[in-house]
């Protein structure tokens, strides 16, 4: 009972399941993360296709 009630008393904002209890802050921090990570997939794969286009005018 006492972790409900200080889940409940908490000033910022959890976002929880029967699983995990997660911060607002920290599904954010995971947020921008995830984001950069997908922004450096995506100019890899931009690289890669450029690459590949100077290789078939090569051959």
């Amino acid at each position: 009972m006492e972790i409900k009630k200080k889940i409940s008393s908490s000033n910022t904002p959890d976002f929880f399941s029967k699983e995990m209890i997660i911060t607002k802050k920290s599904l954010n921090e995971n947020q921008l993360k995830f984001t950069y990570q997908k922004q450096l997939i995506s100019d890899l794969d931009s690289k890669h296709k450029e690459w590949s286009k100077s290789i078939e005018r090569k051959f």
